[in-house]
C-alpha cells in the first residue's frame, strides 16, 4: 500500500512537472518574444530583464502568498520591489518608456489572470 502511494505521488509529480513546467516555459518564451518584438529590446537586454524578473519572482510570490499581511501592506511591498526592479532595468539600459510599456503589459496579464480565476483581489 505504501509503495502504491509512493508510485502515485511520483507519477503525479512527474506529470505536474511536464505540464506545469511546460506552461512555465511557454510563458517565459512568450515574455521573451514580447520583450524583443513589442518593447524592441536587444537579446542582451531581454536576458537582463528575464534575469531581474527571476531574481525578484520568489520575493513577489512570498508577498502575494502572505496571509498575515493586509492588501495594503502587500501593495506597498510590491511597489517597493517594483521600484528596485526599475532601478536595475535602467542600469541594464532600458528607457523609462520601455519600462512603462513592460508595466502596462504586466498589468494587462494580471487582469487577465484575475478574470480567469474568478476575479480575486490581486495587485
Amino acid at each position: 500500500m505504501l509503495c502504491t502511494a509512493i508510485m502515485f505521488l511520483l507519477g503525479a509529480t512527474t506529470l505536474f512537472a511536464q505540464n506545469g513546467g511546460g506552461g512555465g516555459q511557454q510563458r517565459m518564451q512568450a515574455m521573451r518574444t514580447y520583450l524583443k518584438d513589442s518593447v524592441n529590446l536587444s537579446d542582451a537586454m531581454v536576458d537582463s530583464v528575464m534575469a531581474i524578473q527571476m531574481q525578484y519572482r520568489p520575493q513577489m510570490r512570498d508577498i502575494s502568498m502572505d496571509q498575515n499581511a493586509s492588501d495594503a501592506d502587500k501593495q506597498t511591498k510590491m511597489q517597493s520591489l517594483r521600484t528596485e526592479m526599475e532601478t536595475k532595468y535602467k542600469a541594464a539600459g532600458l528607457t523609462d518608456a520601455q519600462i512603462q510599456q513592460m508595466h502596462e503589459h504586466e498589468d494587462r496579464m494580471r487582469a487577465q489572470m484575475r478574470n480567469r480565476s474568478g476575479g480575486g483581489s490581486g495587485q
